[in-house]
């Protein structure tokens, strides 16, 4: 019996996925149409492997070949072979791509799974699928912005939209532009690709070309890069802001099996007061769904009810320009104010804010290691006007702080060590700093406004 060539290219490619794997953590497989190869390397994080076969894979299965007919070219192949490999020595980098090959920061996507995890891998998929620098060496390089535009618009309006990862909230229009960042530029792209005459299929082929030059919007729409950035801009002000996703201030299944507690619920401010106080001042506001510190002059510090002895916090924080604010754990209401006896998480907008301690820092205490890309102490941040993530880990065997899933120091409550820096510094005068087992949580809002959302705590027990 004569078999069809899409049933025997199915069943190669199932013999093949089934039979290749050289050694543990090593996983080849093929792409949807079976003409792709991937190799997915997790060796270094073998706790990554049962996610990454049976979650990541079939994500890559399946938008490999979508990109590619999204980005084809006359006379060019992609990548047949693709390797994904997991790393530990990343820099600060959650992902990148060079050549056919995507580099993963195992531990940016350890704490990512159920987030931009998938999404950041389609991003890098992309950047090998464009393969824009092999016409580069006697050409003019592509400006980042498109660059990366490109990679950002196919994965939050083509493979995610739901997330509304891109969105761009109303107190940012103003200041945005069509190249200000990855997802600003793809939500330029995203509106841009809907006007009459524009092509993402064009403008890739002459990017991949080297022949790319900002003229080319004016000849496919008769009007300028400038011209066609500001009718983007005008038309934001018509699309109410949807900077929440749809699960935003929600605990999953899983989550709730795990232990977690929402500390906002989106919708009221239950649960939280000014330090010492029944009440809470007219600075802190729900809106939009975040609890937000519209005027700092009038917000002060906003405490959790109960109190945390060892527990796990993550929440999603925004800030304004130059904006100021922290975290403060283990407060004491028997302090003059919080900070006079909790340690603080430092937030804010590293680009403008005065304060020497950055965003990440237990403020005055401890502060991530230098980043040999920058030769600056690391910053994972995003620029205000833009979610960022936060984690923050209170245990007697170590505390943790992370910022967008990056680790940047641990420490531990009452070590020597500890005790020492908190001498050396202001701290050291203050008889009740670090001396209590357990506090509110506060939440700064005094020097500049911020939103958060996603605010969920687990308690951890004492081993």
């Amino acid at each position: 019996m004569m078999m069809s060539h899409a049933l025997r290219t199915t069943l190669c490619a199932l013999a093949f996925a089934t039979a290749c794997r050289a050694e543990p953590g090593l996983k080849t497989f093929r792409d949807s149409t079976g003409a792709v190869e991937f190799s997915l390397d997790t060796k270094a994080a073998p706790d990554l492997t049962a996610w990454a076969e049976t979650e990541l894979a079939p994500v890559v299965s399946e938008w490999y070949p979508k990109i590619c007919q999204l980005l084809p070219s006359e006379g060019y192949t992609p990548p047949a072979q693709v390797f994904i490999v997991f790393r530990g020595d990343m820099n600060g980098a959650p992902a990148y791509a060079r050549g056919n090959r995507v580099s993963c920061d195992m531990e940016w996507y350890r704490q990512n799974l159920k987030g931009e995890a998938k999404g950041c891998t389609v991003h890098e998929l992309v950047h090998v699928v464009q393969n824009y620098g092999a016409a580069q060496a006697n050409a003019k390089p592509n400006p980042g912005w498109l660059v990366e535009g490109i990679a950002d618009y196919i994965r939050w309006f083509l493979y995610e939209p739901a997330s509304h990862g891109a969105d761009i909230p109303a107190n940012r229009i103003a200041q945005v532009r069509y190249d200000g960042n990855y997802r600003i530029s793809a939500n330029f792209l995203n509106w841009a690709f809907a006007q009459p005459g524009t092509s993402l299929k064009e403008i890739n082929a002459t990017a991949r070309a080297g022949k790319y030059l900002d003229g080319l919007w004016k000849e496919q729409t008769g009007k300028s890069l400038e011209e066609l950035d500001a009718a983007w801009k005008a038309s934001l002000k018509d699309v109410p802001s949807t900077v929440l996703a749809e699960t935003a201030n929600t605990l999953s299944q899983e989550e709730t099996q795990a232990g977690w507690k929402l500390l906002f619920n989106g919708h009221d401010l239950n649960g939280w007061s000014n330090f010492k106080t029944a009440t809470i001042r007219p600075g802190w506001q729900v809106k939009d769904g975040t609890l937000a510190c519209v005027d700092p002059h009038d917000a002060g510090d906003l405490c959790t009810a109960d109190q945390f002895a060892w527990f796990e916090l993550t929440l999603e924080y925004n800030i304004s320009s130059g904006g100021n604010s922290g975290i403060i754990f283990h407060a004491s209401d028997e302090g003059e104010a919080v900070w006079a006896s909790g340690p603080e998480f430092q937030l804010e907008d590293n680009a403008k804010a005065g304060d020497p301690q950055r965003c990440g820092w237990l403020y005055a205490l401890y502060q991530p290691p230098v980043d040999l890309a920058t030769n600056k102490p690391l910053d994972a941040t995003k620029p205000a006007g833009e979610w960022n993530q936060v984690r923050l880990v209170v245990s007697p065997e170590k505390c943790e702080h992370f910022i967008n899933g990056k680790k940047y120091f641990e420490y531990v409550l009452g070590s020597e060590d500890f005790k020492k820096r908190v001498a050396e510094s202001k701290f050291g005068s203050m008889p009740l700093f670090c001396k209590t087992p357990k506090g509110r949580i506060a939440l700064q809002g005094d020097h500049g406004q911020v939103a958060f959302r996603n605010v969920k705590v687990r308690v951890l027990n004492a081993k």
